[in-house]
Parts: C-alpha cells; structure tokens; sequence
C-alpha cells in the first residue's frame, strides 16, 4: 500500500507518542479503511486507526493526548483527518462499552457500539502499528453479529437522513454522498458477509443491484471522486435505505434458512 509521505510520518509519530503517554496501558494501534483497502484518496479520505487498551484512559492520559493532538495539529495538517477510535481490549464488541473518539481534530470521551465491522476491516486488509496481530484478542464474529451491526448501520443511516427533527448531517452533500456509498457497502457485506471499500462496493451495487439505484450511486461516487457539491434527492436516498434494510434481512433469512 503506498501512504503520502506526511501520512506515513504522522502514523510514526502518533505511534510513539501513544507509546509514551499510554506507557504499559497501550495494547496495539492498527490502521484501516481505505488506506489499507486500496481507495484511498488523498484529497478527501480520512485516516481511521483503532488504539487498543488494557483499560479506559485516564484524566492524565486523556489529557496529555489531546495537548499532542494539539500540537501535532499545527506541525502536519494530516492530524486532524485523523480517526481514531480508541477502545479497551476486553470490551472491542462490547456495547455501550466506554471510549474516546478523535475526530475532526476534537478528542472525546464516548460510547462503543461494539462495531464488529471496523475489526472484519482490520482482520482482512488492516496494518498492525504496534501491538499483537486483531487475531490474538478480537473474539470471533458470527454472520449473526455481523448483521445485528449492519442493521444498526442502517438505522443510523435513517436517523440523520429521515428522524433526526435537527440533523446536522442531513443537508451536506458529503454525508448524503456517504450515505449512498455506506449503504452499498452494507449490502455487499449483507451478501458477501465480508468488508471491502466503498468504492469496491459501489461498482458491485452498480453490477448487482435493480438499475433504479444506478443514478444516485453513480453521482455520489462522482462526487466523491471530483469533489463536487451536486446533492443527492433525499428522497431517493430514503428509498434506497429502505431498500437496503429489506434487502437486508432477505440476505439473513437466505443464508439461515
């Protein structure tokens, strides 16, 4: 896999200093997404990584890291297109499990879903930073877990384009472009029950699905590619989810049939 080179020097760094802040409660860093999938895109891709911990950060950890988030955000611009999900490892699947989240240049403290789908994307195509491989503690992942957490990935998916009275989400042209792709991700891994890029998604949803979805999945990858702003009907995109959560538990009761 290529990674730029501010990229590559950002990932050495922020393994270091995790390493040294976390000390002996550090367990492993891994890289994921598209950087490790082949569909990266260094003008708009992000850069998703999971710390792994023996237990919750404490207030010294917590804050010392986000003072180098800080920092290390004036010396290379990459650091605030950082992801990083930070979890501990007895709890990686784990719902409502606690965690910290750095995301649009903020670090946090939250919640964990217990998102299994982030670790299938780790298992198949992650790198290791530091650490163990994910084999060595990750607990095994059903079809059954596998489409519990699809389905709650639609159900985000309808809250900010459908529920949320005020989403702040809903009206960006980026997000409805994710939203799309996500959507066909969900269904590929619905059928194929593995995880692959959106992109590499999106061209089987093109392939593979009723032509009614062609459009809009065409334009929210033009988007994605060029940059542009020509947003997506949220009406179409409602279908489409409602298509995807149908399509969905079709794929489960044919496979547990």
């Amino acid at each position: 896999m290529h990674i730029p080179t501010q990229v590559s020097a950002l990932l050495q760094s922020l393994t270091e200093n995790l390493a040294a802040i976390l000390r002996a409660n550090l367990v492993g860093v891994y890289l994921y997404g598209s950087i490790t999938q082949r569909a990266f895109n260094p003008k708009r891709s992000d850069v998703d990584c999971i710390v792994v911990t023996k237990r919750e950060l404490s207030e010294k950890q917590f804050a010392r890291l986000r003072k180098w988030l800080t920092v290390s955000a004036k010396l290379n611009s990459w650091t605030t297109r950082l992801q990083i999900t930070f979890l501990i490892k007895d709890q990686v699947l784990t719902m409502t499990a606690r965690a910290c989240l750095y995301q649009f240049g903020i670090l946090k403290r939250c919640g964990s879903d217990g998102n299994p789908i982030i670790w299938l994307n780790v298992l198949k195509s992650g790198a290791v930073l530091f650490g163990p491989s994910a084999e060595s503690f990750v607990p095994p992942i059903t079809s059954k877990i596998l489409f519990q957490a699809l389905q709650r990935e639609v159900g985000y998916l309808r809250e900010e384009i459908s529920n949320k009275p005020k989403s702040e989400w809903r009206d960006v042209s980026s997000y409805r472009d994710y939203a799309v792709l996500t959507l066909c991700r969900i269904l590929y891994s619905g059928r194929k029950g593995t995880i692959v890029s959106k992109q590499t998604a999106a061209n089987w949803a093109i392939k593979h699905l009723p032509l009614r979805w062609r459009h809009i999945i065409r334009q929210a990858m033009r988007n994605k590619s060029l940059g542009r702003a020509k947003r997506i009907p949220l009406h179409q995109i409602r279908q489409f989810i409602d298509f995807a959560d149908a399509q969905l538990h079709l794929d489960d009761r044919t496979i547990h049939r």
